[in-house]
């Protein structure tokens, strides 16, 4: 049209530079932050090279040579200050290892081969075996890391005498789950953008999570930095597609689980979906024994993150690793 104003175009493409300029210089400042962490870290180099950020209480406190190590594994797009709630629970009677997964939070994702899950298991292998010696293993993993710890079961079988899965993916859930399959599709599509995004200093402009407010006040600072930062969302687009391509291409056959098994679900995940409900059981029913429980009123992510669905889940943790105890010293 002729006769308009080139004021405004100049004007607003000032802006969206001064936008990108002061988000650029918050990246670097929150980017910082993530690498700093809780200043409560140690770090673990793996046979494959990459640097492991973890939190093990049992070396400062007098813990029976047999009581088993409870190791946490996260789920997809997920740092250790989500098993901040169940960590501090456990850790008054447990010995506990928690960790960020290569390319979250401190942790370095330093390989140049494609990445695979069976990369993520390699490391949690070494972590496990590097830290916690040969003491016994109870393996604690949320969705994706559900998945993870059942795969990373035969590599440490001598050691892991039981396992928890809270609402755990399922390897078949792409083929058998028409909700699972549509949010694939969408999350793939949501990871094919964010990275680049948060990487031209967009990451201030996402909103605090809903499940921030859940998590106690002297870690949101830095979950919301994780959240913002392109590390995590770069280490969760990796993952997603050596998942995503793993699923999709799953032959029917599940990973042995050779331990007793305690599966703890949201209702609400069972209640959306009738075939997550029949996949965990199917895992249940893989174990030579087993059980399931579970949570009342809670969400997927909520589970780890609002204090009371975790404060019930840590006891269920608790009691079964208990049980394993005994019964281990019964023999």
């Amino acid at each position: 049209m002729s006769g308009r104003s080139n004021i405004l175009p100049r004007v607003a493409g000032g802006l969206l530079g001064a936008t990108c300029a002061t988000g650029v210089a918050a990246q670097f400042l929150r980017h910082r932050k993530v690498l700093r962490g809780m200043r409560d870290e140690e770090l673990f180099e793996t046979s494959a090279g990459n640097l492991l950020a973890y939190r093990f209480t049992g070396t400062d406190r007098q813990t029976a040579p047999l009581d088993p190590v409870v190791v946490f594994e996260t789920g997809l797009l997920s740092t250790s200050e989500h098993w901040v709630w169940l960590r501090r629970a456990l850790a008054r009677d447990h010995p506990v290892l928690s960790y960020n997964r290569a390319g979250y939070g401190r942790s370095e994702y330093r390989r140049t081969d494609p990445f695979t899950l069976g990369a993520a298991v390699a490391d949690l292998t070494d972590l496990v075996r590097g830290v916690a010696g040969e003491r016994p293993v109870v393996l604690v993993g949320h969705s994706l890391g559900g998945y993870l710890i059942v795969r990373a079961l035969e590599s440490l079988r001598d050691i892991t005498v039981g396992a928890v899965l809270i609402d755990p993916s399922h390897p078949a859930e792409l083929h058998r789950s028409q909700s699972q399959a549509e949010g694939a599709r969408t999350l793939t599509f949501a990871l094919s953008l964010m990275p680049q995004s948060i990487r031209l200093g967009l990451g201030a402009l996402l909103p605090p999570p809903e499940w921030l407010a859940w998590l106690p006040a002297d870690t949101r600072a830095l979950a919301l930095a994780q959240y913002r930062d392109r590390k995590l969302w770069q280490a969760g687009r990796r993952e997603w597609r050596a998942a995503y391509a793993e699923f999709l291409n799953h032959d029917g056959i599940l990973p042995k689980i050779g331990v007793p098994l305690r599966l703890v679900a949201a209702t609400r995940t069972h209640h959306k979906d009738r075939a997550q409900a029949e996949l965990h059981a199917e895992l249940v029913a893989s174990a030579p024994s087993g059980d399931q429980h579970c949570i009342d009123d809670a969400e997927h992510d909520e589970l780890l993150l609002n204090q009371r669905p975790a404060s019930e889940i840590s006891a269920l943790i608790g009691a079964f690793v208990t049980q394993l105890r005994t019964t281990d010293e019964g023999r």
